[in-house]
């Protein structure tokens, strides 16, 4: 049980500084101090999606997590035997807490951009870790 707390807390703390770190990579040419334009003005995704690289830095994040969890399929569970119950638990949640993270911090300033933040953590983390444990499970058994 004690791999299992250490698996998960390592997860949620690698995940959070990945994301951190590719969120401000992505967000480092805006200027969202008026948080009004957001909701007020139509923006034009492709515009958005351009200028901040966000799908580049996202595919930057569910990488690194894909091969850290390829790592910690192959390495924890494989060796210690764990089954379904224990790869929901790893897949869900650093999910949660992470979102629910995110959603904390800044909530009253940027309640939008961190809305938006908290579903892009938790889809890429879920989508690199059922993934992993799909490849590593399945194709390299």
């Amino acid at each position: 049980m004690g791999t299992l707390l250490l698996a998960l807390g390592g997860a949620l703390v690698l995940a959070l500084v990945v994301f951190f770190v590719c969120e401000e990579k992505s967000l480092k040419d805006a200027d969202f101090s008026d948080m009004k334009g957001l909701c007020t003005t139509e923006l034009d995704p492709k515009e958005c999606m351009s200028k901040f690289d966000t799908v580049k830095y996202m595919f930057i994040y569910i990488a690194v997590l894909f091969i850290a969890d390829l790592v910690v399929a192959n390495t924890i569970f494989k060796a210690n035997e764990f089954g379904l119950t224990e790869v929901l638990l790893y897949t869900f949640v650093p999910s949660l807490v992470g979102s629910w993270l995110i959603l904390l911090i800044k909530w009253k300033y940027q309640p939008v951009i961190k809305l938006a933040s908290s579903f892009m953590y938790g889809a890429g983390y879920m989508g690199a870790s059922i993934l992993a444990f799909v490849i590593s499970f399945l194709v390299l058994a």
